[in-house]
């Protein structure tokens, strides 16, 4: 009988070495995963700044093609009518001027 009991005393042994083995088994599948949920929140934080830098660009070139299809004509009348407005600006100052000297 001792010796069915020192079987059993192995046996219970042998089970609680492999118990801890599976326990050390899932603690390191935990930390794993607990790595490979950071490695995905930055992807995807990777991916949401690489998006807005895409719609940036996209952007600035949307404003290039903008500014490119002014044409040479409406670029030199914007340049006259704020000559001109510079102009009106100068005579106002000018008048101005003259109203406080002789007020």
């Amino acid at each position: 009988m001792s010796e069915s009991i020192e079987n059993m005393r192995k046996q219970i042994e042998t089970q609680k070495k492999l118990l801890l083995g599976y326990e050390k088994v899932l603690k390191l599948n935990e930390r794993e995963l607990a790595n490979a949920d950071e490695i995905i929140k930055m992807y995807e934080t990777i991916m949401s700044y690489s998006s807005e830098e895409l719609k940036s660009a996209q952007e600035t070139v949307k404003a290039t093609d903008i500014v490119a299809t002014i044409s040479r004509e409406e670029l030199l009348a914007a340049i006259s009518r704020i000559k001109e407005l510079e102009e009106q600006n100068r005579k106002l100052r000018e008048e101005a001027l003259h109203l406080n000297l002789n007020g």
